[in-house]
């Protein structure tokens, strides 16, 4: 921790001060909130007796102004100061400076380092030059004159026009006596060593140098950054933010001091991962594993290195107090005519705000509004905006506080970026359970109720879910207290088997003196558990028509619902609704019949907020039942060409 010391002779003001840069003091511990963090930073320094000043520069730009304290053990805080003064250009001139040369530097050496691996890529291409000529048959550069091999006699040509002299044979030339001949192999295993051990040398050679310009090419862009950033920070932030800390100590001694202050532009939030498996024979009484995690991002300028990190839900506030509040007064109001004439035209101007007093407020003195301020409202706005497709939750600070803090040391860096750690691992009691809707969908559905025996809230967020080791889906978790449940949807158990085989529906005409036109469906669902060796809990849910007429009558033959031995039952939705336990291999099937009888002549409709129940619900009634066409006189029955399952019968008494 880089520090700087001087010595003060003014009277009235501290005799030693320190200056200390913030981003270079340690950061002993970070409160993280849903849109603001706590930071506090720890500061040693030699102090002499009576009177010294500590002052930390450059604090993050997005500070609370009213929340900086300090607290120290063997020292007298007198004064704690938060500034603001501009920015000495001259200074900061110099920076920029400094860095420019450094940078050039680095060019430079950059440069000469580009021209070496030049020049040996220009040696390494002779070598191979020379190679290639070896390569293709030319011997110049390497043979000796007593191995160039002799002039090759050229052949008589004879003028008769049926013999030729026949060509040496190869193995008789002399380029074989050359290729043969030992000094020019001995050459030749000199040069092909030489070429070797240099080729190589030179090529590992120019790798390094590679490396090395390599390197100092990022230096050189991680300086031009810098400079960016300076020269853009002094044109758009132009004031210089330091903390000023006087304190006072009877004898020399080394002093240790925590500053503590907030700053805005950080928050976290929950995300959850829940692992289950289902290898046991039982679905009940079985547990999963909850990873409980938190999403930490901050902007605030300055880097958490190596800290404490505790994840709060609590809203901090930095101090005031409740606004005053007036008497509310009652009176009659008088001269009502002289007040519409007077304020006659109240209708065609608009009417100006009430004032505090009016409406019987004091005044209340609002802080002022800093740039801190600024940037928290639009860090809350794009919180608000990144979150307007997900679920609806319940707000964090509208749930009881509870801070969780983090087992090890970490380092969350000022980028803006999300940054996953993990709060805890808890085993959560469950029972698996399947449900099934067959008139939509024949998959059977597993989820589990869990309950949450662990000794944390869960929070409202994001929930990945994986089954068996593989990933499901993605889901959201509402807020859940210590000892409550909630439902996971573990996706679909294609061992399972559901079949929903056609409906029969009958329908006839019924009645005396007054007609009545009755349908009668009969539906049968088939279930089977494929699993080996596990039982499976399934709930089966099935339409059946709710009459809001009287005029309508719905009436349920199958199953049975009244009696100790009911084999389902109705819920709130109007819905068949069964429970049964499959052991492993059991099949079953469910027979679903009901009837619906109202009076000829009456149009009936659904008000079924599903269409595929709506379409089903429609093909009941839309025959219309026209049964004045059928001739009177012995029963009739025919067959629908669209509906084949449907059959008309009309009963005539």
């Amino acid at each position: 921790m880089d520090s700087s010391e001087e010595t003060l002779i003014c009277p009235g003001i501290p005799q030693h001060s320190f200056v200390f840069e913030a981003a270079d003091l340690p950061t002993k511990t970070v409160v993280v909130y849903a849109d603001r963090a706590e930071v506090k930073r720890y500061i040693q320094a030699s102090l002499a007796k009576g009177t010294n000043e500590i002052i930390i520069q450059n604090v993050s730009a997005v500070i609370e102004r009213q929340s900086v304290r300090v607290d120290g053990v063997g020292v007298v805080i007198q004064e704690v100061q938060y500034q603001e003064m501009p920015i000495d250009t001259l200074t900061e001139t110099e920076r920029v400076r400094a860095l420019e040369e450094e940078k050039y530097d680095l060019e430079s050496r950059r440069a000469e380092l580009d021209d070496e691996v030049e020049s040996l890529k220009k040696r390494a291409e002779v070598l191979d030059g020379v190679a290639a000529q070896i390569a293709s048959g030319s011997s110049s550069g390497i043979s000796s004159p007593d191995l160039s091999p002799p002039p090759v006699r050229q052949i008589e040509r004879r003028h008769s026009a049926n013999q030729i002299t026949p060509q040496p044979s190869p193995l008789q030339t002399p380029c074989l006596n050359f290729l043969l001949d030992g000094d020019y192999l001995k050459n030749l295993a000199h040069f092909l060593a030489y070429y070797g051990e240099t080729v190589h040398s030179l090529k590992a050679e120019m790798r390094d140098k590679q490396r090395e310009s390599d390197r100092i090419h990022e230096n050189i862009e991680n300086l031009e950054r810098k400079i960016d950033q300076l020269r853009c920070g002094y044109e758009y932030d132009s004031i210089k933010r330091n903390i000023s800390i006087i304190v006072e100590v009877d004898e020399n001694k080394e002093a240790e001091l925590f500053v503590t202050y907030q700053v805005y532009c950080a928050g976290w939030k929950p995300t959850y991962d829940i692992r289950a498996t289902t290898t046991s024979d039982e679905e009940q009484n079985c547990s999963v594993k909850l990873c409980y995690y938190g999403l930490v991002e901050q902007n605030t300028g300055d880097t958490w290195n190596e800290c404490d990190l505790v994840l709060s839900t609590a809203t901090p506030s930095v101090g005031g107090s409740p606004p005053p509040l007036g008497t509310l007064t009652a009176t009659l109001q008088r001269h009502a005519k002289n007040l519409r004439q007077r304020h006659g035209s109240s209708k065609r101007k608009p009417m100006s705000m009430a004032s505090e007093e009016d409406m019987g407020f004091g005044s209340f003195d609002y802080n002022e509004l800093v740039d801190a301020a600024a940037m928290q409202r639009l860090t809350m706005a794009h919180n608000v905006s990144s979150d307007s497709n997900s679920c609806s939750s319940t707000p964090m600070d509208a749930l009881s506080t509870a801070c969780f803090p983090i087992a090890r040391p970490v380092t969350i860096p000022s980028n803006g970026i999300e940054h996953k750690v993990l709060v805890a691992q808890v085993d959560l009691g469950c029972a698996f359970l399947h449900e099934a809707v067959p008139c939509k969908s024949t998959s059977a559905y597993l989820s589990a109720q869990v309950i949450n025996t662990s000794n944390l809230p869960l929070l409202p967020g994001g929930l990945a879910v994986y089954m068996n080791n593989s990933f499901v889906s993605k889901t959201h978790i509402p807020y859940v207290a210590c000892g409550d449940e909630f439902r996971c949807s573990l996706g679909l158990d294609p061992a399972v088997k559901i079949e929903y085989r056609a409906p029969n529906r009958l329908l006839e005409q019924v009645g005396f003196m007054s007609k009545s036109q009755l349908i009668t469906q009969e539906q049968t669902i088939a279930l089977r558990n494929a699993k080996v060796n596990q039982t499976v809990q399934l709930t089966v849910r099935e339409h059946i028509p709710k009459s809001n007429d009287d005029k309508i009558k719905v009436s349920i033959v199958t199953p049975e619902l009244r009696g100790k031995a009911q084999d389902a039952k109705l819920n709130k939705d109007h819905n068949l609704e069964w429970t049964i336990t499959l052991g492993p291999g059991q099949t079953k099937e469910l027979n679903v019949k009901y009837t619906i009888r109202f009076s000829d002549g009456v149009n009936v409709i659904s008000s079924v907020d599903d269409l595929q129940a709506f379409s089903l619900f429609h093909e009941m009634f839309s025959m219309n039942f026209n049964l004045s066409t059928i001739p009177k006189g012995r029963p009739r029955a025919d067959t629908d060409e669209k509906t084949p399952h449907i059959r008309r019968v009309t009963k005539v008494f």
